[in-house]
C-alpha cells in the first residue's frame, strides 16, 4: 500500500513537471481579429487585419478571403506591421457568410493555420437617380420660367385685389350715401292736415 502512494505521488509529480517544462507544439496564436469571428455586419469592411501574439516573418505568412460561393474577394495586399496582417478586401455586394484562410508564421516557429468566418447583410440597393447633365443655359432657362410663374402668380393676384377693392368701394357708396329717401312735410290747415312729399 505505501509503495503504491509513492508511485502515485511520483507519476503525479512527473505530469506537472511535463506539463510546466514542455512547450506546446503551436506556439503562434491569434490574439484578434477585425472583423471578429462570428460577427454580423451590415457596413462592408474594406480590410481584414489579424494579430498574433508574436512579431511574424516576413513573406511567410498568407491570408485569404473567400465570399458565400468560395470566390476570392481579397485584392491580394497582404502588408504586414510586427504581430498584424492586413489584407484588403474588394467592395462586398452579396449577402452570406464570409470565410477568412489564414496562415501565420513566427521566428523559429510551427506555421499556425487557420479560418473564421462573419456573416455580411448586404443592405438593398437603392436606385439612385440619375443626375442629368444640363447646360447652364437650360438651367437659366428653367429659372426663368420658374420667375415667369412667380411673376404672373403676383400680376394675377394684384388684379384680384383690385377687383374686391373696386366691388366694396362701390358696396361702401351704396351703403353710406345711398338714395335719399324722401322727406315729409306736413302741412296743417284749419281743419285738414295733409302730407306733401317734396
Amino acid at each position: 500500500m505505501k509503495k503504491m502512494a509513492i508511485l502515485l505521488n511520483s507519476l503525479t509529480l512527473l505530469a506537472l513537471t511535463t506539463t510546466f517544462f514542455v512547450a506546446p507544439a503551436h506556439a503562434t496564436s491569434l490574439i484578434s481579429s477585425s472583423p471578429v469571428g462570428g460577427s454580423v455586419l451590415s457596413l462592408a469592411p474594406t480590410a481584414v487585419t489579424i494579430t498574433a501574439n508574436t512579431d511574424l516573418t516576413d513573406g511567410a505568412n498568407e491570408v485569404t478571403v473567400l465570399d458565400p460561393l468560395g470566390v476570392r474577394v481579397d485584392d491580394g495586399s497582404l502588408q504586414m506591421t510586427g504581430a498584424t496582417l492586413t489584407l484588403g478586401i474588394k467592395p462586398l455586394t452579396a449577402t452570406g457568410i464570409y470565410t477568412v484562410n489564414y496562415t501565420m508564421m513566427a521566428i523559429g516557429e510551427e506555421s499556425l493555420t487557420g479560418s473564421f468566418t462573419f456573416l455580411f447583410n448586404a443592405p438593398a440597393v437603392i436606385a439612385e437617380p440619375t443626375p442629368s447633365l444640363s447646360t447652364p443655359s437650360e438651367q437659366s432657362s428653367d429659372s426663368a420660367s420658374v420667375n415667369r410663374t412667380s411673376d404672373l402668380l403676383v400680376i394675377a393676384l394684384l388684379i384680384f385685389a383690385i377687383f374686391i377693392l373696386i366691388l366694396m368701394l362701390k358696396y361702401a357708396k351704396q351703403t353710406f350715401k345711398g338714395s335719399p329717401t324722401p322727406r315729409v312735410k306736413t302741412i296743417k290747415k284749419p281743419g285738414r292736415s295733409r302730407k306733401i312729399s317734396k
